[in-house]
């Protein structure tokens, strides 16, 4: 007679995630569902492409290991290089990111290169032996977008796929809203029959207005192509679910060559043992006096914050309010490059990225507001992050941003309406909402909350 078998099944599953960051923007999204998978018995593995690994997360990054007559090409121009320049790059990965990226804006072919280093990730990936991979950004420079879709295809892996931007469902770019310049006056406001937005991709992309727009084409407009080659690519996952941060982009989503599948509104979750108000005075004087804002006197501090400043998240609108609200206001602007620094005009302030979360935590809590006019967020994970620490958020009224903001909490204004902006900032500096009730909607987007829905998604694969 036989004995019964009591040893119990494994429950966990081997889940590898995969993006071009690990620790900064989408990045942190990733390494918090990893943690969060982690907490509850799961296996995890991050693939990234670039920037500091993360903690307590086991990680492979994508091109340490030089592979391929292209990479070993390098290796000569790496020890060319000096110590210090050696240093700041890391390690010849970057070489390669830098080829892409070169080929990507002569050919506008973005994500069909770096062959060589892909096909050596998915070697190092095939090891993990992967039940289930959750896909973020494959674009930036890093992967063979191809390699990898027909890798998940071969193997009849579940994918799980969060959609931070548009790039996946587009022919070329990753955000397709036209730039609206800013207006002073309701003379003007732009007329409301232009559209706003680029719509192609919802037949098909062709002779595209945003080529210069990021992942940058200088010569070729091959927006077709890439449109017919990730329709074909993508639609051939058969165990496919997409997830977005945002309502706004599931709509996207479901009007775009994704229709057939399953889109989950599973919203990014903000890390609040991180963000929230700085309770520490030491800190809060040290940035302070780090960053300027000691200097301010009795200006109110209107603060702005990007990990990158493109035309998109609305620069030269910040200027503008800039100029309208006067001498009694001081717009800082975090996250800035050394030759945006020196452009920005008097009466504004620079910022750089802040050397911590702490730091940016810090200026936060120090702000009287919030606020953010970019033209087109997924999401807008800085509101989030502004609320947590307690400061109320004024956004564009576009978009996912309406989403995340409440009447308790801040306001919203039309695309592109400076004099409206000037006029929310002096009534949220005069009347403040609560900061309490700041924090207590940036709480409904704790990991706990949002991420457990990606745990139920997992399970359903």
């Amino acid at each position: 007679m036989h004995s019964k078998d009591t040893r119990e099944v494994d429950p966990s599953m081997r889940i590898a995630h995969i993006n071009v960051t690990a620790n900064l923007s989408t990045g942190r999204i990733a390494a918090g569902l990893c943690r969060y998978a982690q907490n509850a018995g799961h296996k995890v593995l991050l693939c990234y492409g670039r920037g500091p690994a993360p903690t307590g997360i086991p990680s492979l990054r994508i091109g340490d290991t030089l592979r391929g007559p292209m990479d070993l090409a390098a290796q000569p121009l790496k020890k060319l290089l000096s110590s210090t320049t050696a240093a700041v790059m890391g390690t010849a990965s970057k070489l390669g990111v830098y080829l892409h990226g070169g080929l990507s804006r002569l050919t506008d072919r973005s994500g069909f290169y770096s062959s060589q280093t892909t096909r050596y990730f998915l070697t190092q990936l095939d090891k993990f032996q992967p039940e289930l991979v959750h896909l973020h950004n494959l674009h930036g420079y890093y992967l063979n977008v191809p390699m990898v879709i027909d890798y998940l295809r071969e193997r009849d892996i579940p994918v799980v796929w969060t959609l931070h931007d548009s790039w996946p469902y587009t022919g070329h770019c990753a955000y397709y809203h036209f730039p609206i310049p800013p207006c002073l006056s309701a003379a003007d406001r732009p007329d409301a029959s232009v559209p706003t937005a680029c719509l192609r991709w919802q037949k098909g992309c062709s002779s595209c207005p945003l080529k210069k727009t990021y992942p940058t084409s200088w010569l070729l407009d091959q927006s077709s192509r890439n449109y017919m080659d990730k329709w074909t690519l993508f639609t051939s996952l058969r165990r496919l679910a997409l997830a977005t941060p945002s309502r706004w982009l599931a709509g996207e989503v479901k009007r775009s060559f994704f229709s057939q599948y399953p889109v989950h509104h599973l919203p990014n979750g903000l890390d609040l043992s991180q963000f929230r108000p700085c309770g520490d005075e030491r800190l809060m004087q040290r940035t302070a006096i780090r960053y300027g804002l000691d200097q301010l006197g009795d200006r109110r501090l209107v603060l702005s914050v990007a990990a990158v400043w493109d035309e998109r998240k609305g620069l030269s609108h910040l200027t503008a309010l800039s100029q309208q609200l006067g001498s009694g206001y001081c717009v800082a602007v975090v996250g800035l490059t050394e030759k945006q620094q020196k452009a920005l005009p008097a009466g504004m302030l620079a910022i750089p990225h802040t050397a911590t979360v702490e730091e940016l935590c810090a200026l936060y809590t120090i702000a009287d507001l919030y606020i953010s006019l970019s033209q087109g967020e997924t999401m807008g994970m800085t509101l989030l992050e502004s609320m947590a620490c307690g400061t109320q958020v004024l956004c564009y009224h576009t978009t996912a941003m309406p989403e995340l903001v409440t009447p308790e909490c801040g306001e919203s204004v039309p695309v592109g309406d400076i004099a409206a902006a000037a006029d929310a900032v002096r009534r949220l500096c005069d009347e403040p909402k609560d900061p309490f009730a700041c924090m207590e909607q940036a709480a409904r987007y704790s990991p706990e909350n949002c991420y457990r829905g990606y745990l139920e998604l997992y399970e359903q694969l």
